[in-house]
């Protein structure tokens, strides 16, 4: 069984919600948007489970300096 749900929004509502964002969520919406949201949703879930190790600024940065 499945439930159906009409949601009428006029994008002007949604423009402004868009603007009242803060910086952090506008660039996790565009990441949604973009398609590019679960790649960076996996990789992140990756580091806090430890599956992976990030660099630290002096080992990214060690040749360039």
């Amino acid at each position: 069984m499945s439930v159906g749900v009409m949601v009428e929004l006029k994008v002007e509502e949604i423009a402004s919600g868009i603007k009242k964002l803060n910086k952090k969520d506008r660039e996790a919406l565009l990441l949604l948007l973009s398609g590019e949201g679960k790649e960076i949703k996996k990789r992140l879930k990756e580091i806090e489970t430890g599956k992976v190790k990030t660099l630290t600024r002096k080992e990214l940065l060690n040749d360039v300096l």
